[in-house]
Formats: C-alpha cells, sequence, structure tokens
C-alpha cells in the first residue's frame, strides 16, 4: 500500500505541476543554515581510504567510537549504470547494503532506494513544482511511511518567507509516527528558522547571519516533556590558510571546536569538547582520502 501510495502521488505530480522555478529548500533542510555551524561535531576516531582489489575501486572506512571499544569497518564500492548511481556497502559483520540514486528517471525528481536484504526503504524528492518541494519516504515491508511538503509564500514584511510540514504513519495499523511544522524566513541578512516537531514535542527557534568574516548563529531548544531549555550559539569560517574553523558553546557551559584542513585528495578534521567540570574532553579525528 505504501508503495503503490508513492507510485500514484509521483506519477500525478509529474503530469500535473510541472515548472521550472527555483524549488525551496526540503522540509529536512529549513534550518540547515543554523545546523551547518551549530551540529555535525564527531568525537569518533575516523578514517576513509580508497583501495583497490582486482582493479575494482574500493573506499575502506573504519571507525572507533571509544577508545575501549573494537573498530568497525566497512567496504563501500561506487559506480554508475545508466545514470543511476550504485553503492555496495559490506561491513565487517557481513551486513550487505546496496543504494541506488537516479536523478534522471523523472524530471526535477530525485530517486533513491536501499536495501540490506531484508527490507527496502525508496525515497524521492520532487522539486518541479511551482515554489513547492515535495519528499516521500516508504519504507518495506514496514509498511511505515512518511511525507513532507514546503512551499516559498514570496515576500512578507519584505522577506521571503517559505513554510513546510512533515507527516508519518505506519500504514499496517493507522498510527503517527511524526508530525512537525517548519519555518524559513530571510530578511535584512538575517535567517531565522523555527520548528515544532516531534508532534509537537520539540520547539526550536534559531537564527544565523554573516559576521566577522564567517557565519554566527544562535539557537534556543525547548523539549516540552522534559520542560527542558538548552541554548546554543556558534561560529564558523574558513580561515585565510583555507581551514575551516568552527566552535560553539551552549547554555550547560559546554564549548566545542571543529578545525578541518584540507591539502590536495587528503583531508583531516579534528574535534573537541569540553563542559564546565573541566573533565576530561571529549576529542575526535576524521582522516578521509579521495
Amino acid at each position: 500500500q505504501c508503495l503503490m501510495a508513492v507510485v500514484v502521488l509521483l506519477s500525478f505530480v509529474n503530469a500535473h505541476f510541472r515548472s521550472a522555478s527555483m524549488a525551496p529548500p526540503l522540509f529536512s533542510s529549513l534550518s540547515k543554515c543554523v545546523s551547518d555551524v551549530l551540529s555535525g561535531f564527531s568525537y569518533d576516531a575516523r578514517l576513509s581510504q580508497p583501495i583497490s582489489v582486482y582493479s575494482a575501486p574500493l573506499t575502506l572506512k573504519v571507525a572507533q567510537k571509544k577508545a575501549d571499544a573494537p573498530a568497525t569497518f566497512e567496504v563501500v564500492h561506487s559506480t554508475t549504470v545508466a545514470d543511476a548511481k550504485l553503492e555496495t556497502t559490506v561491513t565487517g559483520g557481513g551486513d550487505v547494503n546496496i543504494k541506488a540514486t537516479h536523478a534522471k528517471l523523472l524530471s526535477n525528481m530525485k530517486l533513491t532506494a536501499s536495501t540490506d536484504l531484508g527490507s527496502a526503504k525508496i525515497e524521492s524528492e520532487y522539486t518541479g513544482i511551482s515554489d513547492m518541494a515535495v519528499k516521500v519516504v516508504a519504507n518495506l515491508p514496514s509498511a511505515k511511511c512518511e511525507g513532507s511538503i514546503t512551499k516559498e509564500l514570496g515576500k512578507v514584511a519584505g522577506g521571503p518567507l517559505t513554510v513546510g510540514m512533515e507527516v508519518g504513519g505506519n500504514a499496517s495499523n493507522g498510527k503517527l509516527t511524526k508530525l512537525g511544522f517548519g519555518a524559513l524566513y530571510g530578511h535584512g541578512g538575517y535567517n531565522l528558522a523555527a520548528s515544532l516537531t516531534d508532534k509537537g514535542d520539540t520547539l526550536k527557534v534559531g537564527c544565523a547571519t554573516s559576521a566577522y568574516s564567517g557565519t554566527v548563529a544562535a539557537e534556543v531548544v525547548y523539549k516540552m516533556s522534559k520542560t527542558s531549555i538548552v541554548g546554543t550559539a556558534g561560529y564558523a569560517t574558513t580561515l585565510a590558510t583555507g581551514e575551516k574553523l568552527k566552535t560553539t558553546v551552549d547554555s550547560s557551559g559546554t564549548a566545542a571546536c571543529s578545525l578541518g584542513l584540507t591539502s590536495g585528495p587528503s583531508s583531516v578534521t579534528l574535534c573537541s569538547s569540553m563542559g564546565v567540570d573541566f573533565g576530561p574532553p571529549k576529542v575526535g579525528v576524521k582522516i578521509e582520502r579521495k
């Protein structure tokens, strides 16, 4: 039923609502201007290294989350067949995941299908509707479906306003699993993002603007079920020497810093955070070679 609903919706949209105009961001990207500065810190040890086995180009990925925990690894093979990008991942435990992405199957549509050989997930992103963006996700055989839509309302009080909604449910039992609303507003060099997600339990309000040769952002998150409020402020920039610097501090006193260095096909990202109690800091490093 989920798969049939996805196919019907995409066919209808593609046949009746084509447009060449610029589409707004997807629902998950409405607050990207804020999250790009305040999130993305990793405190794992990660390595990504290209290798070749019998002339087949592969990527070896190794990760260690804790110093006393065993490292995990996976091997990834990527190729392109008939305009579709195929990615096969095999983990050290023997799990296999196959992912196919096609951006030209239908006009203005990106279609992604993935499977772990026991279940499947189908995602479609459609940006061919005037001032709108649609995303539909179907999980099989669990019959869990999700959908989101964003709409640009034009200028309001001198700035562009985009609103969105996401909803998810289980077709097998009719239960609502996801419900959220969001908005993005820009004016005077400031971008304001707000969302109410987790079926009305989490409220986020954030702001981002260009300043001091970089981007400054701040966000307040209110968790209603826990009556907790957390505020975070941060700054991100690219230094004159090319390194990418990002730093944040939250209302609990925890400070975090990230520094990314790139040289040719290699990149190294260092992350660290420390709480107000000055306990042992969290440290992470990511080394990637393409």
